[in-house]
């Protein structure tokens, strides 16, 4: 289980990493939240180029509920995204396509997440 102080500084790492990471020429169609229980959320609005990325609570197309702390570890490539979804670790609602289209975009832009 992830303490506080570690989800909290995930949450913002993660912020980070796809405010820098997602491609300003492609965009993702939608609108994709990640939500981590307890800690917050983060919200790419990829209707818009360049694309969106903040912490408001938004209505989304796909939801993903995971632990922070494995999603940092799932976009540095320090884990296999097919491997924690087939082990219960994250809990995909609406649109699954768009979290599926979201790894393609973020290896163009040249990144370690989704490898």
């Amino acid at each position: 289980m992830t303490n506080t102080r570690e989800a909290q500084s995930a949450l913002t790492g993660i912020t980070a990493f796809l405010t820098t990471s997602l491609p300003a020429d492609r965009a993702l169609g939608a609108r994709l939240k990640f939500v981590y229980p307890a800690t917050g959320v983060v919200f790419i609005d990829g209707r818009k180029l360049p694309h969106v990325v903040h912490n408001r609570d938004e209505a989304a197309d796909c939801t993903v509920e995971i632990d922070p702390v494995l999603h940092l570890k799932l976009l540095n490539g320090e884990m296999d995204q097919g491997l924690a979804f087939r082990q219960g670790h994250m809990r995909i609602s609406g649109d699954v396509a768009i979290a599926v289209r979201l790894s393609p975009l973020l290896r163009a832009s040249g990144n370690a997440g989704g490898r």
